[in-house]
């Protein structure tokens, strides 16, 4: 081999080696700071598919943070104080208003519709409702999210949950070489709850709430697997990966909310 073409390579191998040491190690931080929850942290809805007929939950991860209450007060647009409910909206306002999200969907608005902005992200006046025309759920962040259910909706919930379908072509194909032998199969839907827990104290540091954002994925059974629990899913590294994105968005919005109330 050329020594022009072994140098590349050496090059290649200590980028990747680099840039994989350091997503591990960030990984690592927010693993550590961020633990999971069980799933008896999230509601029911949350651990059961969007459509059960033909769908498993294969797991759900919860994870928490616990900020000041002011922090989402002031983002409740109100001088009464604010209900758990309207906590629970100040709450999923901020996830889907956050830098992160926000750049999601104007990648999307850029892709669909051929302009760089994010879409709604629930902050208009009608906020997570159906449409009020047609009384289909209301979609968000450019179509990439669809509201499931709202805040308060039912004696079970536990904020909002929003999903997100993956295109059906790139679930087929990985069913389809699943079926040849390949070892992982893709999932059919995401889905996010936003959930805020009662107002508590600390004693001499005041009043607080703990904020979760929660992520589900739904796969399609293939009753050739057998049973549940051995239904092929996405592999370990991606699943670090997705859990990984679910907490760097936690932190994110938690640093938002408290540099906010700081000013």
């Amino acid at each position: 081999m050329p020594r022009r073409s072994l140098r590349l390579l050496g090059y290649t191998a200590a980028t990747t080696g680099i840039a994989s040491y350091g997503i591990h190690r960030g990984l690592c931080y927010l693993e550590e700071k961020y633990p999971e929850l069980p799933p008896a942290a999230g509601s029911k809805a949350l651990r059961e598919p969007r459509r059960p007929d033909t769908q498993h939950c294969a797991y759900t991860n919860i994870y928490a943070a616990k900020i000041p209450i002011k922090a989402l007060e002031a983002r409740v647009p109100s001088s009464k104080t604010p209900t758990k409910t309207e906590l629970e909206y100040a709450w999923a306002r901020a996830v889907l208003g956050s830098k992160t999200l926000r750049a999601e969907g104007s990648i999307a608005g850029l892709l669909t519709s051929f302009r760089f902005t994010s879409g709604d992200t629930g902050n208009s006046e009608e906020g997570f409702s159906p449409d009020k025309t047609t009384g289909a759920p209301r979609t968000l962040l450019n179509g990439i999210l669809q509201v499931q259910r709202l805040p308060a909706a039912d004696a079970d919930s536990n904020g909002l949950i929003v999903s997100s379908e993956l295109p059906p072509e790139s679930r087929e194909f990985f069913e389809k070489i699943a079926r040849w032998g390949y070892p992982w199969r893709l999932m059919s839907c995401v889905r996010h709850e936003m959930s805020v827990s009662e107002p508590f104290k600390i004693n001499g540091q005041g009043t607080f709430v703990e904020v979760r954002f929660a992520s589900a994925h739904d796969y399609e059974v293939v009753d050739a697997e057998g049973a549940l629990e051995k239904q092929k899913v996405i592999p370990d590294w991606t699943l670090r990966l997705h859990r990984g994105f679910a907490r760097f968005v936690l932190d994110s919005i938690v640093r938002e909310l408290q540099r906010d109330v700081g000013k």
